[in-house]
């Protein structure tokens, strides 16, 4: 590592990475986070390739295995900027918020492409490729919701954290390259269940990402709703037909808002 502690700059920061069987990404992110300009208190890998936790279990073991003032969580396939951590501690000082959301790019093609939430976007979004939180938020929250399996448990803390008052913002400065992601989307039922129930206004706009022509005409869209309907599980309910109904409208009414660009 070069350049000083972060807490020489008054913040601590630990750095938090689940891998599962990716040892030469791995390999390839640790290099990334040894070069930055300001090195952090600690690296936490959590090798998660023989049980297959899942990430929100993974990410838990980590974060309260370190002791700094401020966690950091980007995945093992990714690669922060040289002065990631640097921003990280830049941005907690200056805006005094609980936690922030930082840019991420990926590949299409021969060019570097933005992954960032759509502009409009509030609440679909928040994604730990590349989030800090303080942790103190995530000792009072408890950390991730362990039920989530594969995905949507970032958006789950984030949305709890707001939920609960706390301060956030988006730091385009913190910027982290997830090359080996473009265009990929991965989906559980349960998981999308779990994150309409944490805060069924917010799963509104959610559900409108789902909403498009290529959905419809494939039914890949019909698929989605009747699997909300229709899900089978001692944790989580399905959707009953009302709200159903109700999430949906909304959904079509916020994509056609979007594409009117009214939204």
């Amino acid at each position: 590592m070069i350049g000083s502690d972060s807490a020489s700059r008054g913040l601590s920061v630990d750095v938090v990475i689940p891998t599962f069987r990716r040892p030469e990404k791995l390999e390839r992110c640790l290099n990334a986070i040894n070069r930055q300009t300001i090195a952090p208190r600690s690296i936490i890998v959590i090798d998660d390739s023989e049980k297959d936790l899942g990430p929100a279990i993974s990410r838990n073991l980590g974060w309260k295995k370190g002791s700094s003032d401020i966690v950091a969580f980007t995945d093992d396939d990714c690669v922060p900027a040289e002065d990631w951590i640097e921003n990280i501690v830049d941005e907690f000082l200056e805006n005094k918020v609980d936690f922030i959301e930082g840019s991420v790019t990926t590949v299409r093609g021969d060019s570097s492409i933005s992954m960032d939430p759509h502009p409009k976007d509030r609440w679909n979004r928040f994604k730990t490729a590349n989030m800090a939180y303080k942790r103190s938020v995530l000792e009072s929250l408890g950390g991730f919701d362990e039920r989530y399996y594969i995905h949507r448990e970032d958006t789950d803390l984030a949305w709890r954290a707001i939920n609960s008052g706390y301060r956030f913002s988006w730091a385009c400065k913190c910027i982290v390259h997830h090359p080996d992601r473009g265009g990929v989307q991965r989906i559980r039922t349960k998981s999308e269940l779990l994150l309409y129930y944490c805060d069924p206004l917010k799963y509104r706009e959610v559900a409108a990402s789902f909403v498009s022509f290529k959905n419809i005409r494939s039914g890949e869209l019909k698929n989605r709703r009747i699997a909300m309907r229709k899900y089978l599980d001692n944790e989580i309910k399905p959707l009953s037909r009302s709200k159903s109904l109700s999430l949906w409208s909304w959904a079509f009414f916020f994509s056609i808002m979007r594409k009117m660009k009214l939204r």
